[in-house]
């Protein structure tokens, strides 16, 4: 954002106008002094504010980018060694904030490495779980490195872009890695309040319209809940509110007294929140980390109470002990996923609660189906039309009623003649080998087999072959479909359809909803690797080495 004939300068996040002048030394270290002023004009008054508060708020022996819009030669990684600004407010007239910044020059990204350094043990817990040791450095890195043993990858598709996630890092080694200034910040962890991102933890915090967020997961107040916690699937948020705080079903907190930061690194932010309970007191410190599918919360209170985090609006969950995850898909396409180190109690709503505590560790997640949770066949659920489908053998309508999610779904009716008749979804592009995953909802007025099928077809439009899931459905009973299926040698598209096998009479109406196929969920993102990273989540400080 230049400011008329001025460029940017960036140290970290704080953004301010680029000066003509930088002072540098060297002798037993490099050295780089400079300074400048902010002005109300041409900012606003409260860019500016936002610019006096984060400059004195930036923290010491913290490893800092600093890049430049005139001199990018001088782009580096940097300490900050002093910080110094005068506030001046003329009434109803200028603003001023002349500052002077004192940095150490630690070296250009063709000079150093940046070293992660992983320490500590998994994560105490009651499960007897190791844990997975793992770590996602900004977007742009390259070059990264563990020794002599690599760790595998995955890539999470966020709202910053697709970033890697190393799986496996080898115990008692702390990753290296390159990367440009310019791309340090990318895929980070923000704390934004008001809509503008907030640097260090020494500066005053609203607790109300703030928000956390990785590009993976963004965390915010809940209104009527107590978070919003929305997973970045299929190129857009999906949102979830959940309910946190003590008396189990009773009582969940909507409000909070107070919020401070006790982290905030481009790599791991901790927000804590406070909340007076009359008499005592409840914290509720929440953890993100760069590359994460979850958010961490560890909540406290004074007097031992029954203590939860739970779904807001009840949301079935299959209770795995250490975790539970969402029975069925939501309308996104995606299965919420939660749970803690310790043992707790599955809670009613979805979610889990401990009696008799002043403490309870907890993360939430989502699980999505595929890369991004992306759904290959159009329109899915019938929310407005029937658009990208067609009756074979009798005819279909859009209904309102019954309806498994959200608020529309399609009635099939078969002819009474045909042998095979079915509701088909327009063509989609498949892979030859490829493993997919068939889902969806279907009733029948009679109890009788529906089959849920996948036509293959070839690259001229021949049909190659049909891959099936069924069940027996008792009549006018919701019935869960969800069963892999192989694109085989030659397919190059195909289509799913519920169908009514062997020349069904026209009383076998069938009523289906959320007919996806999809690619299985990642490695890396089902339920149990989100536990176990975060049984295996590690702190993290960047160092810069010489290389």
């Amino acid at each position: 954002m230049p400011q008329g004939d001025y460029g940017d300068l960036k140290v970290g996040r704080l953004l301010l106008r680029e000066t003509f002048k930088e002072s540098e030394s060297a002798a037993t270290s490099r050295t780089l002094d400079i300074e400048g002023q902010e002005s109300s004009p041409p900012l606003t008054r409260a860019e500016l504010v936002w610019r006096h508060d984060n400059l004195t708020a930036l923290e010491g022996g913290c490893v800092q980018p600093l890049t430049f819009t005139d001199k990018p030669e001088r782009d580096g990684y940097v300490n900050v060694d002093s910080v110094a600004a005068d506030y001046t407010e003329w009434r109803n007239d200028v603003v001023t904030s002349d500052w002077k910044l004192g940095l150490t020059r630690l070296g250009s990204d063709s000079e150093v490495d940046l070293q992660s350094r992983l320490t500590g043990v998994a994560r105490a817990n009651d499960f007897v779980l190791a844990g997975e040791r793992w770590h996602a450095p900004p977007i742009g890195h390259y070059g990264y490195q563990t020794g002599a043993t690599n760790p595998t990858t995955m890539t999470r598709a966020g709202s910053d872009g697709a970033i890697t996630v190393y799986r496996g890092i080898p115990a008692g080694v702390s990753p290296r890695w390159g990367c440009a200034p310019t791309d340090y910040l990318d895929g980070r962890v923000r704390l934004t309040s008001g809509g503008t991102e907030l640097c260090g933890v020494d500066q005053p915090l609203p607790s109300t319209g703030w928000a956390l967020s990785n590009g993976l997961v963004n965390v915010t107040a809940g209104g009527a809940a107590t978070l919003d916690v929305q997973a970045y699937t299929g190129g857009a948020w999906a949102s979830k509110l959940w309910n946190v705080g003590p008396s189990g079903a009773s009582s969940s907190i909507t409000s909070w007294d107070g919020a401070t930061l006790l982290r905030n690194d481009p790599e791991h932010v901790i927000l804590r929140l406070s909340k007076g309970l009359n008499p005592g007191r409840a914290t509720l410190d929440l953890t993100l980390r760069r590359g994460s599918r979850t958010v961490e919360g560890y909540l406290q209170v004074t007097t031992a109470a029954t203590l939860s985090a739970y779904r807001a609006t009840a949301e079935t969950a299959t209770n795995n002990t250490s975790y539970l995850v969402a029975t069925d898909d939501d309308s996104d396409g995606n299965r919420y996923a939660c749970g803690s180190a310790r043992t707790y109690t599955a809670h009613a709503n979805g979610g889990l609660q401990k009696a008799a505590v002043t403490a309870l560790d907890f993360w939430i997640g989502v699980v999505a189906s595929g890369p991004g949770g992306v759904t290959l066949n159009a329109n899915p659920g019938f929310e407005t039309n029937l658009a990208g489908w067609i009756a074979n053998g009798g005819t279909a309508a859009r209904v309102t009623s019954p309806v498994k999610v959200g608020t529309g779904a399609a009635q099939f009716t078969p002819d009474g003649v045909a042998q095979y008749p079915s509701l088909e979804c327009s063509n989609f592009a498949v892979t030859v080998g490829t493993i997919y995953r068939a889902t969806g909802w279907i009733r029948c007025a009679t109890a009788r087999a529906v089959d849920l099928n996948v036509n293959w077809f070839d690259i001229g439009g021949g049909y190659l072959s049909t891959s099936t899931v069924t069940n027996t459905l008792a009549a006018n009973t919701w019935t869960w479909y969800d069963g892999p299926v192989t694109a085989p040698v030659g397919a190059v598209t195909a289509t799913t359809s519920a169908t009514v096998p062997n020349f069904p009479p026209n009383t076998d109406v069938i009523v289906a909803d959320e007919i996806r196929i999809r690619l299985p969920v990642s490695s890396g993102d089902a339920a149990t690797d989100l536990r176990n990273q975060y049984i295996g989540a590690l702190p993290e400080m960047i160092y810069v080495v010489r290389r």
